[in-house]
């Protein structure tokens, strides 16, 4: 097979008979699956389809050391624009990987870096897959994240190279694997350290070029192959399965649909690609569909620069951050320090004394132990890392900082000292930051003589696990300061949203009337534990009650005084929380909160020092507009979408895709409905005002509708125009 020019694809066939297909898509930092990388696709599998017996193997490969392929381009899903184009965009890339399935040759992928979604999907066309065993190395199919299901065969494949048991987990959580674990199960037929690659991948393409490799199956237990073997044994786990999925389908269809096409795909073989079809296209028009599709790129566009500042190119490469001090080591600091060396920084922890330095030194090892154990590192790599990070109790170790986060204690008058000591300290460019969740970033930066260089980088709790940072624009910080800790920010691996400084910033000014409203329901003799259970059917990652628990019901306390003045009706809330502090009732740390602990497990609704035993909660009546919603999750609910719009009214964040996005990733505000505004026009901002006046009349003023939701209510408008917004978000990404 001679060489072919194609824009994406290398395609060279040596004297061994080996085709060397290698993709390489121009102007792009991953591999995707787009129109013109799958027609030019079709064209080398149609050379392969009619190649004489010169061809012996064929090696599907990238050309780009970022990574193998990172899937379907989600823009091209975005586009389209009715069922039956997208019965041909499934049933074509189908076919071809059918075709690559049925060459009279055998295949192999070689995998390294991303093999995601319609990557794996062509991967598990091949005969053969090898992987390159290092932490960049992920193989998974991720569409039900995006409330897809796999297009291209993948649920017709995967169970039956890994085993149903193997595969179900993968398709129904989309989460990836690691080479060597992709191993473990049969996924890949081999993998590879980097140090050894050179040689042992060639060793392996000649075992596959005269077929002397063991096929994947083997590596699954007798007892696995046997139960999957037969009708029984797989009922039995497909009705486990749906069990476990049963509480989530009404609001992601998409398990259900995944659970149907790989089922059929058993019990009627061809069938089943004919089901995978027909469940991809019927979830493509799904509001959970369109409303995580939008999230997706309102995540791209809030990890592009240009998004958050005009000023990119020069405040980024002509001042980078490369080492970064943090004040106070506790379980914040300790985190943020830990993440920053994790990603190359090299790190000052700074401590009051060395009793406290100790203390954070322990924290980061353990962090970086329990990193060490996830990604299966050696102790040479772990101790690589722990190098990365220094102790001292000396303000004048931050010198040669770029960067310094302070994570001290949230008391003004601290910070205040704080900042006007790092002021003196730190070199000329350096920028300054607080951690704080509520303290003002402006009378901070008052206490330097570099006021524009001065904001918040507001992690959340715990830092590696929860994508949110908030960068807190002062009254006084300049753009380049912005653009540099937004570029931060996404070096980190984490998504920036811009706030304007104010209490509470956006994600906990938006909660708290959420929380606040719980804590009176209580009062009133509210049940606790069917509170929380509404919340959660509403979609919520866990009930506004638990979730105190988890925050802590002291740090609560202190959040919700900072918003008093800000928001009406917050001094009740502060007094019964505060009744609980007094009790020691913080929550699950002290065993006992809104609910009692065991062992670090929740059990059942504790006693309540402000709750009336007797107390029978209020009938507010029935003559509410329709919504959906039950009353509980109204009054409960409602609250954070009044306040989600006075934020955008106040420029809080001036985007309404932005606003959403950070209380998704946030707080795990229901990602299926997209966000708090776009709940708001899925009800109709008729209903949420009507809505809200009839709340407001029965409970007070704390549920008056935002003026501007009124006026929008008024002319008939949105937040996001008429339909779905991906496609807007798609073409700005």
């Amino acid at each position: 097979m001679n060489k072919k020019p194609y824009n994406n694809f290398d395609v060279v066939t040596d004297d061994r008979g080996v085709t060397t297909v290698t993709l390489d898509v121009p102007g792009r930092p991953l591999n995707i699956l787009n129109r013109e990388v799958m027609s030019e696709l079709d064209q080398i599998v149609h050379e392969l389809e009619n190649s004489t017996a010169e061809v012996k193997l064929v090696i599907f490969q990238s050309g780009k050391e970022s990574g193998f392929l990172a899937g379907a381009d989600v823009n091209a899903i975005a586009e389209i624009e009715s069922a039956s184009h997208a019965m041909r965009v499934i049933e074509s890339g189908q076919t071809l990987f059918q075709r690559i399935e049925w060459l009279s040759m055998p295949t192999m992928a070689v995998i390294h870096g991303p093999c995601l979604g319609g990557g794996l999907e062509l991967a598990l066309a091949c005969k053969y897959r090898v992987a390159r065993d290092n932490s960049s190395t992920k193989i998974g199919l991720p569409e039900i994240k995006l409330g897809l299901i796999p297009g291209w065969g993948g649920t017709q494949r995967l169970p039956r190279i890994v085993g149903l048991g193997n595969a179900l987990p993968l398709i129904l959580t989309g989460k990836h694997l690691n080479a060597g674990d992709a191993l473990k199960i049969g996924l890949v037929d081999v993998a590879i350290k980097p140090d050894h690659w050179e040689q042992k991948l060639p060793s392996f393409i000649d075992d596959a070029l005269h077929e002397n490799v063991a096929g994947p199956s083997s590596r699954r237990p007798l007892w696995q192959r046997a139960l999957e073997s037969t009708s029984l044994g797989r009922s039995i786990i497909f009705r486990m399965t749906g069990r476990s999925i049963a509480s989530k389908v009404k609001h992601y269809p998409a398990l259900s649909a995944a659970l149907r096409a790989v089922r059929l795909g058993y019990e009627k073989g061809p069938d089943g690609f004919l089901c995978e079809r027909n469940e991809f296209v019927d979830l493509l028009a799904t509001p959970t569909c369109r409303n995580l599709l939008g999230l997706f790129f309102s995540r791209e566009r809030a990890r592009s620069l240009s998004t958050w500042s005009a000023e990119i190119g020069s405040a980024v490469h002509e001042t980078p951050i490369r080492t970064v001090g943090v004040v106070g080591a506790g379980a914040m600091g300790a985190g943020i320090g830990q993440l920053a060396a994790v990603r190359g920084y090299d790190v000052v922890m700074k401590e009051i004394n060395d009793e406290a330095a100790q203390a954070g030194r322990k924290r980061i090892e353990k962090l970086v132990d329990d990193f060490a154990r996830r990604k299966d590192w050696d102790s040479q790599q772990r101790s690589d890392l722990l190098a990365k990070v220094s102790y001292s109790c000396d303000d004048a170790s931050l010198a040669s900082c770029d960067l310094v986060v302070e994570a001290v204690v949230e008391r003004e008058d601290i910070k205040d000292q704080v900042f006007a000591t790092l002021d003196k300290v730190v070199q000329n460019s350096a920028i300054l930051a607080s951690n704080t969740s509520s303290l003002s970033v402006t009378r901070m930066a008052a206490a330097t003589k570099r006021p524009k260089q001065v904001a918040g980088l507001h992690f959340f709790n715990p830092v590696h696990r929860m994508e949110l940072v908030e960068v807190v624009k002062a009254a006084d910080t300049d753009d380049a300061t912005i653009t540099r800790l937004v570029a931060f920010v996404k070096a980190l691996g984490k998504t920036p949203i811009v706030t304007s400084d104010s209490p509470g910033f956006l994600v906990n000014r938006v909660l708290f009337p959420y929380l606040g409203e719980a804590v009176l329901m209580v009062a009133e003799g509210h049940d606790v534990a069917k509170m929380d259970k509404q919340v959660k059917r509403f979609g919520m990652p866990m009930g506004p009650l638990q979730l105190l628990d988890q925050v802590g019901i002291d740090v609560a306390a202190h959040v919700a005084g900072s918003l008093d003045g800000i928001l009406p009706g917050v001094a009740p809330v502060v007094e019964k929380l505060q009744s609980m502090v007094e009790k020691g009732h913080l929550g699950r740390k002290a065993g006992t909160g809104f609910y009692r602990y065991r062992k670090g497990k929740r059990g059942d609704a504790a006693d309540i020092p402000f709750a009336d035993a007797a107390a029978k909660p209020a009938d507010l009546g029935n003559d509410f507009l329709e919504d959906s919603l039950t009353a509980i999750q109204r009054r409960l609910v409602y609250p954070m979408l009044a306040e989600a719009v006075r934020c955008h009214e106040e420029g809080i964040v001036k985007e309404p895709w932005a606003i959403d996005l950070a209380m998704v990733l946030g707080t795990g505000f229901a990602p299926h409905r997209g966000g708090p505004l776009h709940v708001i026009d899925s009800i109709g901002l008729a209903q949420v005002t009507g809505n809200l006046n009839r709340l407001s009349e029965k409970l007070g003023d704390r549920f008056a509708p935002p003026k501007q939701l009124v006026e929008m209510s008024n002319r008939g408008e949105s937040f996001f125009g008429e339909g779905d917004t991906t496609q807007q978000y798609a073409s700005s990404s």
